[in-house]
């Protein structure tokens, strides 16, 4: 199970966190992983002065994730992570 934690502290919040987890659950619909990728908020990370939003992947902390580079991210750092059946 990959854990997919998105910051929606009032920084991240403002620079569109709540869109990122939009985002997330359509992807994580689209591809049937819900069985395998849990999604969940969190709250400050204390990466307040990184640009764009800050989310952990598993035990990886990663800013800068926007709502027009999170799909790359995703297919990246999370797809890497599931098993194929």
């Amino acid at each position: 199970m990959v854990t997919i934690a998105v910051c929606v502290g009032s920084s991240c919040h403002l620079k569109g966190a709540y869109e990122i987890i939009h985002q997330c659950e359509e992807i994580i619909s689209q591809l049937g992983l819900r069985d395998q990728v849990e999604l969940k908020g969190t709250f400050c990370l204390g990466k307040c002065t990184q640009e764009g939003v800050t989310i952990i992947i598993d035990d990886e902390i990663m800013t800068g994730i926007t709502p027009e580079n999170f799909r790359q991210i995703f297919e990246s750092s999370v797809l890497a992570k599931v098993p194929e059946d």
